[in-house]
């Protein structure tokens, strides 16, 4: 942390020192400066640039531009969105208020480059913010960006280029069930969410969107059978939670019901108006994430792994296995991507192309042709 050294003069005026640690060279250095103002600014600047003078020299010279700071450009950003969720706004709102109006937020929008955003990843990692964290932040600030180009407010986005730290980690990796591990757990699960656990692996739809289902979505007398997915719950601006639209516009979709799931809810659907949720606590309310994954699916998944799983998944692994069994049985990526609600196959292809046997066998097919060629 920088900080201000006040000194008063013979001729009765104050000066003000302030000093800080080169982060290169480790060595202390100090500037001495007329106003306490413009100590302070300094300070706070070096502070948010973790230490560079630099860069705070380069920004207390551009502050004198009468372009909008980026502060002022990501909330003009945020107003012009066009039917935002009251969700996303609030989620905007958060992160320019917590990750980047007090590190880079005073910057003018026409000023700011490469060595500013390098300098708040840093930061962000120096905080502890995880690469998700800094990636989505990043996005939001990339966004506005483009908006700032569109208004005019400059002629490029500096977003462009600029690397992101690596968010892959082995803990993150989708978890495959096989048929007999998710039995398993199925067995350990209470009986009150049984029905709900083979709903999910069984329509590989994400768990607010599950929750959201009404009895009225679902028609056992198609064939083959169907439910509509049209609806999600969504965390609010006071972090209370509402009926909103799906995750993506691909997200509305027709899932279609095997038999067995067909059996499993006649009894949720008969003799219910249409308007109640089709699945619901023994209170009859929905259905949260974190109780029942701490009161029910971890009780379930250490019950398996007593008898012998070797695996951890999460409840969202429900869907990546529902996913897996569909490719390993045939089933084409698009049909997945569509089943699934993802706006692209390349989506899909991403988490779970390389799951594909067919495409497998013929990968090392041609290896082995390849192969013949120096055998020979």
């Amino acid at each position: 942390m920088a900080s201000i050294w006040e000194r008063k003069k013979s001729d009765g005026s104050t000066s003000y020192t302030v000093r800080w640690r080169n982060p290169g060279t480790r060595k202390q250095e100090g500037i001495t400066l007329a106003t306490s103002a413009e100590a302070q600014t300094l300070k706070r600047l070096l502070d948010a640039n973790n230490q560079s003078f630099e860069i705070a020299q380069h920004a207390m010279v551009a502050n004198q531009t009468k372009a909008p700071t980026l502060a002022a450009v990501i909330q003009e950003h945020i107003d012009l969105l066009v039917r935002p969720s009251v969700g996303t706004v609030h989620t905007y709102q958060t992160m320019l208020k917590l990750h980047i109006a007090d590190v880079i937020g005073h910057i003018p929008v026409d000023k700011l480059d490469y060595r500013h955003l390098t300098y708040w990843m840093k930061a962000m990692q120096t905080k502890g913010r995880s690469a998700k964290t800094i990636k989505n932040n990043h996005g939001l600030i990339f966004s506005a960006m483009e908006t700032a180009v569109r208004l005019g407010y400059r002629k490029d986005n500096p977003c462009r280029g600029v690397r992101l730290p690596s968010g892959e980690k082995a803990e993150d990796e989708a978890r495959f069930l096989t048929h007999a591990e998710f039995g398993m757990i199925l067995e350990g699960m209470g009986e009150r969410y049984k029905a709900f656990t083979e709903f999910l692996v069984m329509t590989g739809t994400r768990f607010g969107e599950a929750t959201a289902v009404t009895v009225a979505d679902v028609d056992l007398m198609s064939k083959p059978a169907t439910m509509r997915i049209n609806k999600a719950w969504k965390r609010g601006t006071d972090s209370e939670y509402y009926i909103g639209a799906t995750k993506t516009g691909a997200g509305k979709r027709t899932v279609s019901l095997n038999p067995h799931l067909v059996e499993v809810l006649i009894p949720l659907v008969a003799g219910r108006p249409g308007s109640e949720l089709l699945f619901t606590t023994p209170k009859g309310e929905r259905i949260v994430h974190k109780l029942c994954w701490h009161h029910y699916w971890v009780p379930a998944v250490e019950a398996a792994q007593v008898r012998g799983l070797k695996k951890a998944p999460r409840i969202h692994d429900l869907r990546h296995t529902h996913a897996s069994w569909l490719i390993q049985d045939g089933v084409s990526l698009f049909t997945v991507s569509r089943r699934l609600g993802h706006a692209s196959t390349r989506t899909t292809e991403q988490v779970y192309g390389h799951l594909m046997p067919q495409a497998l066998q013929d990968a090392a097919d041609a290896v082995e042709r390849s192969a013949v060629v120096w055998r020979v």
